[in-house]
């Protein structure tokens, strides 16, 4: 997600993107702007990023529905979903056909790097007008698509910017890019159980995920992953010639396998929050080995508070887990009689230098009692008690 800059931060983003681009294709100076094509002839090499309009994105508009309840309360972050429409026109010397070949260096330069990256975005959130641009931080890509544009869209566009001669021009579709709002909703209550299944394929098959703590006998538990605890994995058709479970990108050796069922250990400092897990079976052929790999399942690393206080309104908690300084953490706070409680949501990134398995969250109007602690890292929050009531903080 990201703040009401983000629009601004992804023109940007695609200027500097361009200016890098172009300045190692061509030898001469060229001016890249973000602005409208100019009304007055340019004979210097130039180019145009023009935002020209702006439209809701068909696939996500609706997604964060509904976000309130009958009472009017806020359930979910509202959250907008756009897309970006750029107009992107070439000047010069005509005669020498520099527009054209400013056009093909845009062409190029787009169709290698189809995307916004998060270095092009940090790189324009240093810009003084875009401080505390946040895009770079959004689970989204902003990806980039040449628009086709018949002789009538031409026309209209065209006709659109009055007293403005045609250029030659390329025109863009930046998708998507995410606008939350700047409210943020109650904590919900702690969720006691999952139930998750996957319908099943023609491959090796997960249809749960299941924890228990590492070398119990105890029966597994649906939920987050605690760490510390090894998961299970149920199904059919899992064991194989060589089996391997892909965590995260991470490769693990499995500590028990069968046909229904595979056991492993995640890996040692795998990170807090959701992470993707799949099943793979290597086939040896000959000389080459084909992996056969099964449907994706996600899991949730799930962190403890080990301690807590409060000092100056501000809320510290320390985990037995490391937290990446470019995490999204948050603290909840619940009322111990279910009345209501607090969402509190850290600076991003984490201010440093600080101790990694610490965090530090600054609250305000919380009124004085005694609040369940939850730390929301990622979208995962850390474990809660079996009686609902501990970790506890007092205010």
């Amino acid at each position: 997600m990201s703040n009401y800059l983000a629009i601004a931060q992804a023109t940007e983003a695609l200027r500097g993107l361009l200016a890098r681009s172009v300045q190692s294709d061509v030898p001469y100076a060229v001016q890249v702007e973000a602005r409208k094509p100019p009304s007055e002839p340019v004979t210097e090499p130039a180019i145009t990023v023009f935002c020209y309009r702006i439209t809701p994105n068909a696939s996500r508009r609706n997604v964060d529905t509904p976000t309130r309840d009958g009472d009017g309360r806020l359930l979910r972050t509202p959250t907008a979903a756009y897309d970006l429409h750029y107009l992107i026109s070439c000047y010069g010397n005509e005669t020498q056909l520099v527009p054209q070949a400013l056009l093909g260096s845009v062409a190029r330069a787009l169709h290698e790097q189809p995307a916004l990256s998060a270095q092009d975005l940090e790189t324009a959130a240093g810009q003084v007008f875009l401080t505390g641009a946040d895009l770079a931080a959004s689970p989204q890509a902003v990806r980039l698509t040449p628009s086709k544009m018949d002789l009538e869209d031409l026309s209209k566009l065209w006709s659109m910017l009055i007293q403005t001669p045609y250029a030659p021009s390329i025109a863009f579709e930046a998708s998507l890019v995410l606008l939350e709002s700047r409210r943020t909703p109650a904590a919900g209550r702690p969720v006691r159980e999952h139930r998750v299944r996957v319908v099943p394929g023609r491959r090796p098959v997960v249809e749960e995920l299941r924890s228990r703590p590492a070398g119990s006998d105890t029966e597994p538990r649906p939920g987050p992953v605690p760490v510390g605890h090894e998961v299970v994995l149920t199904g059919h058709d899992l064991s194989g010639e060589k089996v391997t479970v892909d965590v995260g990108g991470e490769l693990v050796d499995p500590s028990g396998v069968d046909d229904g069922r595979v056991v492993f250990a995640p890996p040692v400092g795998l990170a807090l929050g959701a992470h993707q897990v799949r099943v793979l079976h290597e086939i040896a052929l000959g000389d080459a080995v084909r992996i056969l790999d099964s449907n994706k399942i996600a899991m949730a690393r799930q962190g403890t508070v080990t301690a807590s206080a409060v000092t100056n309104g501000k809320v510290v908690a320390t985990l037995d887990t490391a937290v990446g300084d470019r995490q999204r953490v948050s603290v909840l706070l619940d009322e111990l009689d279910g009345s209501g409680g607090y969402r509190f949501d850290a600076p991003y990134p984490l201010p440093g230098p600080r101790d990694p398995k610490e965090v530090e969250v600054a609250t305000t109007g919380v009124a004085a009692g005694i609040y369940l602690l939850r730390v929301r890292i990622d979208g995962v929050d850390t474990v809660v008690g079996d009686d609902l009531r501990t970790p506890a903080v007092e205010f």
